[in-house]
């Protein structure tokens, strides 16, 4: 055999041995944006160059990874078998040598736009929506906004997402696996939202002052400066806490614990990373300009930022006297005070992970006061940042409040639609909900407006109402009723079965019910 027809057969050979890899490789279709996984690379490069600095401890490239878009497909990076229903992902990888399992038309999640952490078959795995999700939810929000925002929003651009923003989302929602790792039962009671005080006019008035005087702390070079800022900040918390009751204090410390420990990592980043040389894939991301010069601006307009959410001057979360602003200012002052630890206390990372161990808890011990040194810089600041003016306006958004939660309350009692209420009193005493803790508006302390995701209720094992769409629910726990306005009409809904109801927007099953109508309102009683 000559030299030519051995050189063909083998490389006949060594086609026959790879065919099923180029066609398995070509048949692995990737269909969220692939930019996910250039940025996963990225924020791996930056936390070996910058890890020890942002969080000594927390290994992020050992941190599974789940990249979704939803009920289309889900890619598993970093985990450690191939799980249940998964197949090998064999397509486009700029992460080298780690395999990754990828499954089709299911997902984890089914909602747009959640980005957090979550359990698959007992280990934690960051979530990351595709931005695609993200922007279909956030379309979703516009839709329901006042015509002149929504065309100032599409006028801006705003729907276009940044790839410094989905850097840091990436970062702040992976110190969550950690975070949970380390202390897998310190977090808030999410239910406390609906008891929360989010209207009191001395308590968001002590907000404002908060806020600008972090920003000062956080901005300000002369170290005898941020010292003393930092002593006016523990005086104004340590007393607009006083006055809170302890369930809403260890609400707002664990939050702070939570995301405003996630927040700092983003805010690290961008105060220690222009010194970083992106990976060269990051060119392709849209609007990706490097760090150098980038990303110190960026950290000034955070703290603008935070000063802004902190207040509630604007209505970004589409309902400003909900728990929205609370939830998200919390992550901020969380962040803010994290950062002023490193300059006063450098070893606070050390026990934060330690049950009872807060952020202001350790910023009140590195400055040590006295009673009454906090009541002088109590007074130094509420006069430094104009406590009298934010009190006034305040008490405006106090009573525009309470006239736009009765209108809320309103659109769902005095409908025009379908009112749907369903008693459960008799029946169970207590019923088991999932909701989101930035859709909750107060109405009394025993009922409120749930909103923003489609809800499950459970009043016993295998009865359940679950909503198809976001509907607002009213969910008043004295009058044990939960009341929603649906677009079906009566004369469609089907009462032939007395253990089950569906319509296009919702289903009750599981339990036997009686019903009763008067007009536009249907009265389920569960028995």
């Amino acid at each position: 055999m000559n030299k030519t027809r051995m050189l063909l057969l083998a490389f006949t050979i060594f086609l026959l041995n790879n065919l099923s890899l180029v066609f398995a490789q070509s048949s692995s279709e990737l269909r969220i944006d692939p930019l996910l996984l250039v940025s996963l690379k990225e924020c791996r490069s930056i936390m070996s160059n910058l890890g020890k600095e942002i969080f000594p401890g927390w290994e992020f490239q050992k941190i599974p990874v789940l990249f979704y878009r939803p009920n289309v497909e889900e890619i598993l990076i970093n985990y450690p078998h191939q799980p249940k229903g998964y197949t090998r992902y064999t397509g486009f990888n700029p992460l080298g040598n780690d395999t990754i399992y990828v499954r089709n038309d299911t997902t984890l999640f089914s909602i747009d736009d959640q980005n957090t952490s979550h359990e698959i078959e007992g280990i934690q795995v960051l979530i990351v929506a595709d931005p695609y999700s993200s922007m279909r939810n956030q379309l979703r929000d516009i839709l329901n906004r006042p015509k002149d925002f929504a065309s100032k929003w599409l006028d801006d651009w705003n729907f276009i997402p940044s790839p410094y923003d989905l850097l840091t989302m990436i970062l702040h929602e992976s110190f969550h696996v950690y975070q949970n790792n380390m202390a897998p039962d310190k977090s808030a009671n999410e239910m406390v939202v609906s008891q929360y005080p989010v209207l009191d006019p001395v308590n968001n008035a002590l907000y404002v002052v908060e806020g600008n005087i972090l920003y000062d702390a956080l901005l300000t070079q002369d170290t005898k400066l941020k010292k003393e800022k930092i002593k006016k900040f523990v005086s104004v918390r340590s007393y607009r806490q006083s006055r809170l009751d302890s369930s809403w204090v260890e609400y707002e410390n664990l939050n702070e614990y939570t995301e405003g420990l996630a927040k700092y990592v983003e805010y690290k980043f961008l105060k220690l990373g222009e010194s970083i040389e992106p990976i060269k894939e990051m060119s392709y991301c849209n609007g990706f300009k490097g760090y150098s010069g980038i990303l110190r601006p960026v950290f000034q307009n955070r703290m603008k930022n935070m000063v802004n959410i902190v207040a509630v001057n604007d209505d970004r979360f589409g309902n400003k006297f909900g728990s929205g602003p609370l939830r998200f200012k919390l992550y901020d002052l969380g962040a803010c005070q994290a950062l002023l630890l490193d300059d006063i206390k450098s070893n606070w990372k050390e026990n934060i992970f330690d049950n009872n161990v807060y952020l202001t808890n350790l910023l009140k011990k590195a400055v040590d006061l006295s009673p009454s040194e906090l009541n002088r810089y109590l007074e130094l600041a509420k006069s430094e940042y104009k406590y009298d003016e934010a009190y006034t306006t305040k008490l405006e958004f106090e009573q525009e409040g309470k006239k736009k939660i009765q209108e809320k309350l309103a659109s769902i009692l005095q409908t025009d639609r379908t009112l749907v209420k369903i008693k459960y009193g008799g029946f169970v005493d207590k019923i088991i909900y999932g909701f989101t803790p930035f859709g909750v508006t107060q109405i009394s302390k025993r009922s409120a407006i749930y909103d923003m995701i489609p809800m499950v209720i459970t009043f016993k094992e295998g009865v359940e109402l679950k909503t198809k769409q976001i509907i607002p629910l009213l969910i008043d726990r004295e009058a044990k009723m939960i009341a929603f306005a649906v677009s079906t009409p009566l004369t469609k809904f089907d009462l032939s079965t007395s253990n089950k109801l569906e319509t296009d927007e919702f289903i009750l099953s599981g339990a036997m019910f009686e019903s009763k109508q008067e007009g536009n309102t249907i009265e389920i009683y569960l028995k």
